[in-house]
């Protein structure tokens, strides 16, 4: 059961980040959460909810768009602590630069749960981070 929640919450992860619906992401991440991506075009490290809010606020727009599909995860549960490795296959539109990106990546996350709720504490891209 603990899987399919943790499925449900990465789904509603990209969900709330493609459709800029930044009521949803609150519920999805932790209050402590910490971000990071490595890419060949952009680099990030993101630290506390307040901080996460103000980047998707600005990094996801209706001028600045985004289709992030995760696949393939591998859960592993260890109490009220989970760790998942998901395929990442993204594309990001960027209306006023008229830009387009395509990419793949290895999401690697932390779960924790938050008043009996699974919470996003970590996710990171481009390589494993601790």
């Amino acid at each position: 059961m603990d899987i399919e929640e943790i499925k449900q919450l990465k789904a509603r992860y990209f969900r709330s980040t493609d459709t800029c619906n930044l009521e949803l992401l609150q519920t999805v991440l932790a209050d402590d959460v910490h971000l990071r991506a490595d890419s060949p075009t952009y680099q990030y490290e993101i630290n506390g909810i307040d901080e996460a809010m103000n980047f998707y606020r600005n990094a996801f727009t209706s001028r600045r768009l985004g289709m992030h599909n995760g696949h393939m995860p591998e859960i592993k549960i260890d109490g009220d602590t989970v760790t998942g490795i998901w395929y990442l296959n993204d594309l990001l539109i960027n209306l006023d630069e008229q830009i387009i990106l395509t990419g793949s990546a290895l999401h690697e996350d932390c779960y924790i749960k938050v008043a009996g709720q699974w919470r996003v504490q970590r996710t990171a891209t481009g390589g494993c981070w601790r």
